[in-house]
Protein backbone atom coordinates (compact mmCIF):
# COMPACT_ATOMS: atom_id res chain seq x y z
CA UNK A 1 0.00 0.00 0.00
CA UNK A 2 0.92 3.25 -0.70
CA UNK A 3 0.52 6.23 0.77
CA UNK A 4 0.35 9.99 0.49
CA UNK A 5 -0.14 11.57 3.87
CA UNK A 6 -0.27 15.32 3.17
CA UNK A 7 0.22 17.40 6.92
CA UNK A 8 1.84 14.76 8.52
CA UNK A 9 2.40 17.10 11.39
CA UNK A 10 4.59 14.62 14.04
CA UNK A 11 3.75 11.92 12.51
CA UNK A 12 0.33 9.84 14.42
CA UNK A 13 -1.24 9.14 11.42
CA UNK A 14 1.35 7.69 9.87
CA UNK A 15 2.84 5.62 12.50
CA UNK A 16 -0.91 4.66 13.47
CA UNK A 17 -1.61 3.37 10.45
CA UNK A 18 1.84 0.95 9.52
CA UNK A 19 0.85 -0.47 13.44
CA UNK A 20 -3.01 -0.83 12.03
CA UNK A 21 -1.58 -2.51 8.73
CA UNK A 22 1.00 -4.73 10.56
CA UNK A 23 -1.43 -6.23 13.24
CA UNK A 24 -3.61 -7.44 9.91
CA UNK A 25 -0.30 -8.93 8.61
CA UNK A 26 -0.04 -6.52 5.62
CA UNK A 27 3.71 -5.38 5.67
CA UNK A 28 4.29 -4.27 2.60
CA UNK A 29 3.68 -0.42 2.86
CA UNK A 30 5.26 3.14 1.88
CA UNK A 31 3.88 6.62 3.61
CA UNK A 32 5.42 9.94 1.63
CA UNK A 33 4.96 12.15 4.98
CA UNK A 34 4.67 15.72 3.89
CA UNK A 35 5.10 18.56 6.31
CA UNK A 36 6.09 21.91 5.67
CA UNK A 37 7.07 23.87 8.83
CA UNK A 38 10.85 22.80 9.73
CA UNK A 39 10.61 22.43 13.56
CA UNK A 40 7.55 19.94 13.42
CA UNK A 41 8.69 18.50 10.69
CA UNK A 42 11.94 17.51 12.81
CA UNK A 43 9.93 15.99 15.09
CA UNK A 44 7.94 14.15 12.06
CA UNK A 45 11.34 12.73 11.16
CA UNK A 46 12.16 12.06 15.01
CA UNK A 47 9.59 10.11 15.50
CA UNK A 48 9.49 7.71 12.24
CA UNK A 49 13.16 7.45 12.25
CA UNK A 50 12.39 3.57 13.01
CA UNK A 51 10.17 3.19 10.46
CA UNK A 52 11.66 2.41 7.02
CA UNK A 53 8.58 2.43 5.42
CA UNK A 54 8.20 6.51 5.79
CA UNK A 55 9.87 9.01 3.59
CA UNK A 56 9.59 12.20 5.14
CA UNK A 57 9.53 15.62 2.83
CA UNK A 58 9.71 18.82 4.08
CA UNK A 59 7.45 20.91 1.65
CA UNK A 60 3.88 22.52 1.86
CA UNK A 61 1.37 20.34 -1.00
CA UNK A 62 -0.26 23.46 -2.84
CA UNK A 63 -0.59 24.29 -6.66
CA UNK A 64 1.92 26.84 -7.26
CA UNK A 65 5.10 23.59 -7.52
CA UNK A 66 8.47 24.99 -7.33
CA UNK A 67 7.52 28.45 -5.68
CA UNK A 68 7.76 29.04 -2.33
CA UNK A 69 5.23 30.10 0.28
CA UNK A 70 4.43 31.56 3.37
CA UNK A 71 2.91 29.67 5.89
CA UNK A 72 1.28 30.85 9.53
CA UNK A 73 2.98 28.78 12.08
CA UNK A 74 0.47 29.04 15.39
CA UNK A 75 3.17 30.26 18.57
CA UNK A 76 1.27 28.31 21.16
CA UNK A 77 -0.15 25.44 18.95
CA UNK A 78 2.58 23.05 17.50
CA UNK A 79 -0.12 20.63 15.44
CA UNK A 80 -1.74 24.32 13.89
CA UNK A 81 0.06 25.57 10.61
CA UNK A 82 -1.68 26.94 7.55
CA UNK A 83 -1.85 28.85 4.37
CA UNK A 84 -4.70 29.99 5.10
CA UNK A 85 -4.98 33.34 7.06
CA UNK A 86 -8.35 33.58 7.57
CA UNK A 87 -8.28 29.94 9.44
CA UNK A 88 -6.56 31.81 12.67
CA UNK A 89 -7.25 35.22 11.99
CA UNK A 90 -11.00 35.62 10.99
CA UNK A 91 -13.96 35.91 13.54
CA UNK A 92 -15.83 32.68 12.64
CA UNK A 93 -12.71 30.13 13.13
CA UNK A 94 -12.22 28.50 16.10
CA UNK A 95 -8.59 29.11 16.08
CA UNK A 96 -9.70 33.23 15.49
CA UNK A 97 -6.80 35.34 17.40
CA UNK A 98 -4.02 32.70 17.78
CA UNK A 99 -0.58 34.33 17.78
CA UNK A 100 1.17 33.25 14.62
CA UNK A 101 4.76 33.85 12.64
CA UNK A 102 5.29 33.76 8.99
CA UNK A 103 7.35 30.71 7.60
CA UNK A 104 8.51 30.98 3.72
CA UNK A 105 7.74 26.89 2.87
CA UNK A 106 9.22 25.14 -0.23
CA UNK A 107 6.16 23.64 -2.57
CA UNK A 108 5.84 20.82 -4.42
CA UNK A 109 2.32 19.49 -5.67
CA UNK A 110 0.70 16.11 -5.93
CA UNK A 111 0.83 15.18 -9.59
CA UNK A 112 4.91 15.71 -8.99
CA UNK A 113 4.97 13.49 -6.06
CA UNK A 114 2.87 10.63 -8.54
CA UNK A 115 5.47 11.06 -10.79
CA UNK A 116 8.32 10.44 -8.19
CA UNK A 117 6.26 7.92 -6.29
CA UNK A 118 3.49 6.12 -8.36
CA UNK A 119 -0.32 6.24 -7.86
CA UNK A 120 -1.18 6.15 -4.25
CA UNK A 121 -3.13 4.21 -2.79
CA UNK A 122 -4.62 7.06 -0.48
CA UNK A 123 -4.40 10.29 -0.30
CA UNK A 124 -4.91 11.96 2.98
CA UNK A 125 -5.20 15.34 3.28
CA UNK A 126 -5.21 17.31 6.77
CA UNK A 127 -3.67 21.48 6.40
CA UNK A 128 -5.95 22.89 8.15
CA UNK A 129 -8.05 25.06 6.23
CA UNK A 130 -5.81 25.30 3.13
CA UNK A 131 -7.15 21.71 1.52
CA UNK A 132 -8.25 23.37 -1.88
CA UNK A 133 -4.99 24.87 -2.58
CA UNK A 134 -3.58 21.31 -1.94
CA UNK A 135 -6.17 19.42 -3.84
CA UNK A 136 -6.13 21.95 -6.65
CA UNK A 137 -2.33 20.86 -7.25
CA UNK A 138 -3.86 17.43 -8.69
CA UNK A 139 -5.22 17.30 -12.03
CA UNK A 140 -5.86 13.53 -12.67
CA UNK A 141 -8.71 11.22 -10.95
CA UNK A 142 -6.19 8.91 -8.61
CA UNK A 143 -7.24 6.50 -6.24
CA UNK A 144 -9.20 7.70 -2.83
CA UNK A 145 -8.67 10.56 -1.41
CA UNK A 146 -9.39 11.65 2.10
CA UNK A 147 -9.12 15.75 3.41
CA UNK A 148 -10.05 17.56 6.73
CA UNK A 149 -13.36 19.60 7.32
CA UNK A 150 -14.41 21.82 9.32
CA UNK A 151 -17.43 22.99 9.91
CA UNK A 152 -16.80 26.48 10.04
CA UNK A 153 -15.08 25.95 6.36
CA UNK A 154 -18.15 24.40 4.45
CA UNK A 155 -17.08 27.06 1.61
CA UNK A 156 -13.72 25.56 1.56
CA UNK A 157 -15.22 21.68 1.73
CA UNK A 158 -17.41 22.65 -0.97
CA UNK A 159 -14.75 24.29 -3.49
CA UNK A 160 -13.13 20.99 -2.61
CA UNK A 161 -15.87 18.88 -3.28
CA UNK A 162 -16.84 20.33 -6.89
CA UNK A 163 -13.32 20.46 -7.88
CA UNK A 164 -12.85 16.75 -6.95
CA UNK A 165 -16.18 16.07 -8.71
CA UNK A 166 -14.76 17.57 -11.69
CA UNK A 167 -12.22 15.09 -12.17
CA UNK A 168 -14.26 12.36 -11.64
CA UNK A 169 -14.77 11.85 -8.09
CA UNK A 170 -18.48 11.11 -7.62
CA UNK A 171 -18.70 8.99 -4.03
CA UNK A 172 -18.25 10.72 -0.92
CA UNK A 173 -18.38 9.70 2.97
CA UNK A 174 -18.75 12.50 5.82
CA UNK A 175 -16.89 11.04 8.44
CA UNK A 176 -16.73 12.82 12.05
CA UNK A 177 -13.69 13.47 14.26
CA UNK A 178 -10.14 11.43 13.94
CA UNK A 179 -9.57 8.00 13.64
CA UNK A 180 -7.20 7.75 12.30
CA UNK A 181 -7.12 3.84 11.18
CA UNK A 182 -11.09 4.34 9.89
CA UNK A 183 -11.68 3.20 6.45
CA UNK A 184 -15.80 3.57 5.31
CA UNK A 185 -16.83 0.52 3.67
CA UNK A 186 -17.86 1.29 -0.17
CA UNK A 187 -21.51 0.72 0.53
CA UNK A 188 -21.51 3.54 2.82
CA UNK A 189 -20.52 5.90 -0.09
CA UNK A 190 -23.30 8.37 -1.28
CA UNK A 191 -23.26 11.24 -3.57
CA UNK A 192 -22.01 14.86 -4.05
CA UNK A 193 -25.63 16.32 -2.87
CA UNK A 194 -26.10 14.57 0.07
CA UNK A 195 -22.29 15.12 1.68
CA UNK A 196 -23.28 18.85 0.82
CA UNK A 197 -26.37 18.84 2.97
CA UNK A 198 -24.69 16.72 5.64
CA UNK A 199 -22.06 19.61 5.84
CA UNK A 200 -24.35 22.53 5.95
CA UNK A 201 -26.19 20.76 9.13
CA UNK A 202 -23.09 20.65 11.62
CA UNK A 203 -22.37 23.49 13.96
CA UNK A 204 -19.95 25.67 13.36
CA UNK A 205 -16.50 25.47 15.41
CA UNK A 206 -17.73 22.69 16.61
CA UNK A 207 -17.58 19.76 14.62
CA UNK A 208 -14.50 18.32 12.27
CA UNK A 209 -13.41 15.29 10.40
CA UNK A 210 -12.41 14.09 7.10
CA UNK A 211 -14.23 13.71 3.57
CA UNK A 212 -13.77 10.63 2.12
CA UNK A 213 -14.09 10.58 -1.64
CA UNK A 214 -13.45 7.76 -4.40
Amino acid sequence: MLYFDIGANIGRWAIDNLHHNHSHNNHNNKIIALEPIPKTFEMLRSNTAIYPEVVCLNYAVCNNNGEEITFYDALDIHTLSTLNLEWITDSKSRFHNTPYKKITCPTITIDTLIQSYGVPDLIKIDVEGGEYECITSLTKKANTLCFEWASELDDVSFKCLDYLFSLGYSKFYLQFEDNYVFRPNECDYYDLEKIKAQLLQTTPKKEWGMIWCM
